[in-house]
């Protein structure tokens, strides 16, 4: 990983300590509502995406439901889906989906 030391600090006295169960499911409840002062600190710490070399990704639209893909790495390449197979039936779903992904890359979900 290529955190800064202050990033680092912030993922391991901080951010790490409220990933719980608890959390998840707030979450997964309402992925797009009003999140707990909780949620708000995992959030805003996985959307400053702090470590630049951590995927990126978004939802993609299929005519069957949602896709998550991984943003490509250069600008005018097609993102790339990382399970093209595994269509979620609404966009909360794929935003939860996304949610576990980015605890999983930081380390944070197995």
């Amino acid at each position: 990983m290529a955190l800064s030391e202050h990033d680092r600090y912030l993922l391991e006295h901080r951010v790490r300590h409220l990933v719980t169960e608890p959390l998840l499911a707030e979450q997964r409840r309402n992925p797009l509502g009003r999140p707990s002062p909780a949620l708000i600190e995992v959030l805003d710490f996985l959307r400053r995406s702090p470590d630049p070399e951590l995927p990126r990704y978004l939802v993609l639209t299929t005519l069957d439901g949602f896709v998550i893909a991984e943003r490509p790495a250069a600008p005018g390449l097609p993102p790339t889906p990382i399970a093209p197979r595994r269509v979620l039936p609404t966009r909360a779903d794929a935003e939860h989906a996304i949610f576990r992904l980015r605890l999983r890359d930081y380390g944070m979900l197995v």
